[in-house]
């Protein structure tokens, strides 16, 4: 990197952020909940529909909620490309979805599975699974102070520390 800080030599791929259909699918790829196979397109908003984001069923009437807050592209129009915008209505979307609720319990379900290990390797298990990559010492003591936390409400610490990594950015962006 010292010698192509900028990458004009393209020795490595841009980062580049997700278009919803590719989230949405790692999410649940991740989740161990993607269904791969075809049919019938379903709506997003079903809690049953587990298939590629591909597959559903896009209305010209009125969007999916989560595909307008994601810069999907007006079905009336069409579109040279999609605009990729960040804002903060698009975190406090998912902070609230029925559909990223379920995707982190199922996600601590996964990541716990096995009662006789650590928390250390569950967090360790969890960053391999999303990220591609170990916890660092400092994520990892982060997220212990955390989990060691009482649980407050109905979600366990385990299903809120799941849905924080869930919706970071590095969910979002491939480096």
């Amino acid at each position: 990197s010292a010698a192509d800080g900028a990458n004009e030599s393209l020795w490595r791929m841009n980062r580049h952020r997700l278009s919803i259909e590719q989230w949405r699918d790692s999410v649940l790829a991740a989740t161990g909940e993607l269904d791969l196979t075809g049919g019938k397109s379903l709506e997003l908003d079903d809690a049953k529909n587990l298939r590629r984001t591909v597959h559903a069923r896009v209305s010209r009437l009125k969007l999916n909620d989560l595909l307008m807050q994601f810069d999907y592209p007006d079905a009336n129009v069409h579109a040279e490309k999609r605009s990729a915008t960040t804002t903060p209505t698009q975190k406090l979307f998912l902070l609230n979805s029925p559909f990223m609720r379920a995707r982190a319990q199922a996600f601590a379900t996964r990541v716990t599975t096995d009662a006789s290990e650590s928390d250390v390797a569950s967090i360790q298990r969890a960053y391999q699974l999303l990220y591609g990559r170990p916890a660092d010492n400092t994520e990892t003591a982060a997220a212990l102070a955390f989990l060691r936390k009482p649980a407050a409400g109905e979600t366990t610490r385990w299903q809120q520390y799941a849905h924080a990594l869930l919706m970071a950015n590095e969910m979002l962006y491939v480096d």
